[in-house]
């Protein structure tokens, strides 16, 4: 009776106003007598646009074809409707395991838009209704009920944190442990902990090698709290694991925790002699956090560090001496480091590559402030990257001398100097917060951006306008003018930052312009005037997904989709060698049909540059301006699937949900925070190594599709 009041309950809150649920049957006679390739169809459709088709949607719910039921359910999993929620549950119990698996992953994509009650009805109901239900069958390496226990993780609060532990982190099996530990994981991410889950993984890592990498990365993603630091030195000892994976996690948490007495020595171990390069990646990160001014043997490190066999360690090494507490007079005892810095930021010999050479540049700044000057010298590059560090390290050396340089830049005509140098005075004006004539013309430098035809510096002054800085009401008219004169879609990220500043100023004036934008046919456009409207209004009466409208943009090719297989291996050629990647037509097919069309018929991505690379995250490249701001002339809509960011995953780079376009990206080791949140169209199979070794102004060659 308990459960089937909780049950009850659910079904009513989530059908309070502003979560209406399609009350009527579903019409099974329309669709019943189409094909499976027909239905399939509908559903892309529906999803790409982002509408539910009065019950349409549903309607696949019940069909008798549990590829269909298992498609309409992962549908919902993009569509993110809090409507669909009541049916999706529904599914749990259905005899076929893909469809319980995509329904669940669905819920988890949709619940977090829930009001807090209807949330919390909705975790009753899973954990005293639903799971006990569900299959523990494997479908594909995965099974509902461990892929459920994980989704509620992503919108459940404490009390459901701690009722998965205590019912599948103790005693029987422990077969759902991975899962569980994932799911402690999504927990941490969203800022939710408790001592009882803490307690689950220090012991699961007791069990040494067998403990997987996943117990690490949820450790990591807590990242303090008594609980762990009681078991300071078991954490220590798994530095020891024979997984890489492991111990790249633990070496970030050891980073976290910061007892130096305990962790010091071991994180320099690892740094210094791990053979896996990402292992030493997140150790010399982790050390960043340490106190370098009392350890000249730390300091000493990080310059061995540099000439490293994988330039994503040395990259790393230099950068996190940027980021540390370092003070330039124990840096200049470090003779070694020190003239190591000084001679790549010079580079004369053109012996160091260009991203160590801005690095190095930017790094000295920060630690020696005005005297690194002499060793940035913009005139002698033309290099757009090298030119950006170094006009970015200008403003970071907190000399005010450097202001006129800067300002200079950011009137000229170069959009890429004068986006640098913005960001290069905000980097001074910040170390200088009370010298207001900086201030001042900081300020004049971000209206007269505002009307560059270049998105970017229009994009990256509207963000700046919005700090407490330069949060002017002065800045309204011409942020509006702004507004008024971008365009869909090659403007959207301008468009998303003055919407985001407008919301901040809260000047009523901008309440017609941005009311204008919800007519316009984008959802981030949407999502983004409606966030500043309840801004502007403390009102919540802006909804921002409930227009159904047909995209800008829409490429329903299905004849050249149905004529690719399932799995497509492609070669993209760069010029540090091959990475053969599987595309996966049916979890991403407009993705993935976007990114072979750009490929082999626009040829987009031949010559283009790798713009962005983090060592030990992605790679990133497919953008035609080079910078991060470009694109094919159109946005896709996000395509979720249950599909993980292992390593080598391939995937489509967004500002937000819904505005995906041509730049990828692939990741270097596991990222499970961006599971869910960014389209995934495949995996690399071959090239690892070539992955491994791509820097900043790296390029894209041919991209074949191969038999």
């Amino acid at each position: 009776m308990k459960n089937q009041f909780r049950h009850s309950v659910w079904l009513l809150l989530i059908a309070l106003p502003g979560f209406l649920v399609h009350a009527v049957e579903p019409d099974g006679a329309k669709t019943s007598s189409l094909s499976r390739k027909e239905k399939i169809r509908i559903i892309l459709r529906l999803q790409d646009q982002r509408s539910t088709g009065s019950d349409t949607l549903i309607s696949f719910f019940h069909d008798p074809d549990p590829l269909i039921r298992a498609r309409a359910a992962l549908s919902c999993g993009s569509l993110q409707d809090t409507s669909l929620l009541p049916p999706l549950v529904e599914l749990f119990g259905d005899r076929d395991n893909q469809v319980e698996l995509s329904a669940a992953f669905a819920v988890g994509q949709t619940a977090g838009f829930l009001s807090e009650t209807s949330k919390k009805s909705l975790q009753g109901d899973l954990l005293e209704y639903r799971l006990e239900r569900m299959s523990s069958e494997r479908t594909g390496g995965r099974n509902p009920l461990d892929c459920c226990i994980e989704e509620i993780g992503k919108f459940g609060d404490v009390q459901a944190l701690r009722e998965l532990v205590e019912r599948y982190g103790t005693g029987g099996s422990g077969i759902h442990r991975r899962a569980l530990t994932m799911s402690i994981a999504r927990f941490a991410i969203r800022g939710i902990r408790d001592s009882v889950a803490d307690q689950f993984l220090i012991r699961y890592l007791g069990e040494g090698r067998r403990a997987p990498w996943q117990v690490a990365y949820a450790l990591q993603r807590i990242g303090g709290g008594k609980e762990l630091r009681d078991h300071l030195r078991t954490l220590v000892a798994s530095r020891s694991h024979s997984d890489p994976l492991f111990r790249m996690n633990i070496a970030a948490l050891l980073g976290k925790l910061g007892d130096s007495a305990t962790s010091l020595k071991p994180l320099m171990d690892l740094a210094g002699h791990d053979p896996d390069w990402r292992v030493r990646v997140n150790a010399l990160k982790a050390l960043s956090t340490f106190d370098l001014n009392t350890n000249a043997e730390l300091v000493d490190l990080y310059g061995r560090m540099i000439p490293d066999s994988n330039q994503n360690v040395g990259l790393t090494a230099i950068s996190s001496l940027g980021s540390s507490n370092l003070k330039g007079d124990v840096l200049e005892h470090s003779a070694g480091t020190y003239a190591l810095l000084q001679d790549i930021a010079a580079n004369r010999n053109g012996t160091y590559p260009g991203e160590f050479q801005g690095e190095a540049a930017l790094t000295l700044s920060r630690i020696i402030g005005a005297r690194a000057l002499g060793f940035i010298r913009i005139a002698d590059t033309t290099d757009r990257i090298i030119r950006g560090e170094f006009i970015h390290a200008i403003g970071s050396t907190g000399d005010v001398s450097a202001a006129r340089i800067l300002l200079g830049l950011a009137g000229g005509k170069d959009p890429s100097d004068a986006r640098a140098a913005l960001e290069g005075m905000d980097e001074l004006v910040k170390r200088k917060p009370s010298d207001r004539s900086l201030t001042d013309s900081m300020y004049g430098c971000l209206i007269s951006a505002l009307s560059s035809p270049d998105v970017a510096l229009r994009a990256t002054a509207a963000s700046l306008l919005g700090d407490s800085l330069f949060r002017r009401s002065t800045s309204v008219p011409s942020l509006i003018d702004a507004l008024q004169r971008a365009r869909i879609p090659d403007d959207i990220e301008a468009i998303q930052e003055i919407a985001a500043t407008l919301g901040k100023l809260g000047d009523t004036l901008a309440l017609r312009p941005l009311k204008a934008l919800l007519q316009m046919k984008d959802r981030s456009v949407i999502r983004a005037a409606a966030a500043a409207l309840r801004g502007i209004t403390k009102r919540d009466d802006y909804a921002d997904e409930r227009v159904a409208f047909a995209p800008s943009y829409a490429d329903y090719d299905f004849n050249y989709l149905d004529a690719l297989p399932s799995v497509i291996r492609v070669k993209m050629g760069t010029s540090r060698g091959e990475i053969i990647m599987d595309l996966d037509k049916d979890m991403a097919p407009f993705s993935v049909m976007s990114f072979l069309k750009l490929a082999t018929r626009r040829r987009l991505y031949n010559g283009t540059i790798f713009h962005r690379v983090v060592p030990n995250f992605v790679i990133q490249g497919g953008d035609p301006r080079g910078d991060g701001w470009g694109g094919p002339g159109y946005t896709l809509r996000s395509e979720f699937s249950p599909l993980r960011y292992e390593t080598g995953s391939v995937g489509i780079a967004s500002a937000g949900k819904d505005t995906e376009g041509s730049q990828f990206f692939i990741t270097q080791s596991p990222q499970p925070h961006l599971d869910g949140r960014y389209t995934i169209i495949g995996r690399v199979v071959a090239g690892m190594d070539v992955v491994s070794r791509i820097m900043i102004g790296d390029t894209v060659g041919t991209i074949s599709i191969l038999p």
